[in-house]
């Protein structure tokens, strides 16, 4: 972890474990989850608490009312679809970050032909990359657990670019091995690399909008 850290790109071998690699990339997945879903739950309740103080403010009975029986559900609610949705978002993730390397390795490989890039030599340049995510992640879970909302999302963002510059950076620096002007061959690689992330996110929204309408569904005795 601490080399991956200090030089992402540096002694990758074809030959280095790749539990190392699965290992970085699910606890980036899980983190990543986490800390998403303690955010919003944060979000939800802090609204729902705002209300309550309001009501307060203009009348201390209806206030109190309020956080004994509304504010009190809408806490519980929350935390009740997080417990419930974790799981399809960690899914979720991992499929967004296999599409990542699948695309990376397509790039490489397939596109701009530098037969180097194994698929197993991309899997272990991700893994070293996503040390830098996970940590990112599990920092901005640990922020959103103890309610600093505003540095729990800062970091979230964070990530996010990290993530979006990281699905991109190891064809952008590779030095093709095809004959097309080096415009339009980084070009297709980026296009082909895209259509597998758009792939992911739509099997991703499949997933969450099923996993959402089941929520619904039993939220209101099957009559949604």
């Amino acid at each position: 972890m601490v080399s991956a850290v200090k030089a992402p790109t540096k002694n990758v071998q074809e030959n280095t474990p790749l539990w190392f690699s699965w290992l970085s990339i699910i606890l980036t997945a899980i983190f990543g989850a986490l800390a998403l879903g303690k955010i919003l739950v944060n979000i939800i309740t802090n609204a729902s608490n705002s209300v309550g103080n309001a009501l307060g403010s203009a009348n201390n009975s209806l206030g109190s009312l309020y956080n004994q029986n509304v504010g009190n559900t809408v806490a519980n609610t929350a935390n009740h679809v997080f417990g419930q949705m974790i799981f399809p978002i960690i899914i979720s993730f991992i499929i967004l970050h296999a599409a990542t390397i699948l695309g990376g390795w397509l790039a490489n490989f397939a596109i701009l032909g530098d037969k180097t890039f194994t698929f197993k030599k991309m899997l272990n340049y991700y893994g070293r990359f996503y040390v830098l995510l996970f940590a990112l992640n599990f920092v901005s879970f640990l922020f959103a657990l103890i309610g600093i909302n505003a540095l729990a999302i800062f970091i979230i963002y964070l990530a996010l670019m990290l993530w979006g510059f990281i699905s991109f950076f190891t064809y952008i620096n590779t030095i093709h091995q095809r004959k097309m002007d080096t415009f339009y061959i980084k070009l297709l690689a980026w296009l082909a690399n895209s259509a597998i992330l758009g792939l992911a996110f739509l099997i991703v929204f499949a997933i969450m909008g099923s996993e959402i309408a089941t929520l619904i569904s039993n939220a209101t005795g099957g009559i949604l």
